[in-house]
């Protein structure tokens, strides 16, 4: 604990610091000098801070009541990730694909009641049940060129998975490999409207950006695709019905205030136990009262990609967030990359 308190007091310090960076190899990295040499040392530095993070994390697991040493490694992450030299450091490569692996190894225990819930990079998504295991924006993060999780562990989780979903067609939600790997097992795809038309039969983008039911009579499941969107883009909102176990809706990027009329009355319908909301949603009050959810599992926070640093969206501003809808009384679970959380009616 003292190791993990004083780690994230030389993160601030070092990250509020800024001076020019010398390209010198450090030839006193055994004896923890580091005097001269910044790049150094924030390199270091961001090795033991991942290290120390990923520790609480392990030690404080994800629950209904964030408790101050879990919410301390949460900041500290945002710390570290709203430094954009971190990006494409051995640190930070380490840390997410250690955190996907265990999801990869998580995969083969088997949900003997109610969901287990995974949370992935950016607004990724597994919900298992005892019947099915189904993916929503599953991606592997980074570029092409350089994922941020590797082959092995990306297509070993998607090979666990019976179906995936996708919400629209950004790249931090949609990657047609990913896509293409479900398709060569026989696995469904359901895709937003005009998203890779003619690409496998097994991929199916919706005909019409409408209400739609898909009867998945193998996995027990019915896929209830909501028209949602983000400004002018399609966004499917996919609520997820498990038959006789639960329901759980992913927003994707919905952010459009014309959708709210039919979002206000989504409950009169749709008996929700698990909403994962983007979360920097448009009005999330308004919209917990239109889905009225059991619970709230958000996502979203932390996108590194394109996005500066101001739209990263910390984990502690969620916690900040949803202190302001308190009153309605919805518990929440706050995860980051590579957690999960069993439901249960």
């Amino acid at each position: 604990m003292r190791r993990f308190f004083l780690t994230c007091l030389s993160l601030l310090s070092v990250i509020a610091f800024s001076a020019a960076q010398t390209a010198s190899v450090n030839p006193n990295t055994d004896h923890y000098i580091y005097q001269g040499y910044l790049s150094d040392y924030k390199l270091a530095l961001a090795s033991e801070a991942f290290a120390s993070i990923d520790t609480m994390l392990q030690t404080y697991l994800p629950q209904t009541e964030i408790l101050l040493p879990r919410e301390m490694a949460l900041v500290s992450l945002d710390q570290l990730l709203h430094d954009t030299d971190n990006d494409a450091t051995e640190p930070f490569y380490r840390f997410i694909n250690t955190r996907m692996a265990r999801v990869l190894e998580d995969l083969d225990r088997p949900v003997t009641e109610g969901l287990r819930i995974y949370k992935l990079y950016n607004d990724g998504f597994i919900i298992k049940s005892a019947k099915a295991t189904v993916a929503i924006d599953l991606i592997p993060g980074g570029s092409n060129a350089k994922p941020f999780i590797t082959d092995s562990i990306i297509y070993g989780i998607a090979g666990k998975c019976d179906a995936l979903f996708i919400s629209h067609w950004h790249a931090d939600h949609a990657n047609l490999n990913i896509a293409k790997s479900f398709a060569a097992r026989g696995k469904r795809v359901i895709a937003p409207k005009d998203l890779w038309v003619d690409v496998d039969p097994m991929i199916q983008p919706l005909a019409e950006h409408k209400e739609t039911d898909i009867v998945f009579e193998d996995l027990d499941l019915t896929l209830h695709v909501l028209p949602g969107h983000q400004d002018n883009v399609y966004n499917n909102i996919n609520v997820v019905e498990f038959h006789g176990v639960g329901t759980v809706a992913q927003t994707g990027d919905q952010w459009y205030c014309c959708d709210m009329d039919w979002i206000d009355r989504v409950h009169l319908k749709y008996d929700i136990d698990v909403l994962m909301p983007n979360c920097w949603i448009h009005d999330m009050e308004r919209h917990l009262r239109g889905f009225a959810p059991k619970m709230i599992i958000t996502g979203h926070e932390n996108e590194l990609g394109e996005h500066s640093i101001d739209h990263r969206e910390a984990y502690w501003i969620t916690i900040k967030k949803m202190e302001l809808v308190s009153a309605l009384n919805i518990p929440y679970v706050l995860m980051t990359w590579g957690e999960w959380y069993d439901y249960k009616k």
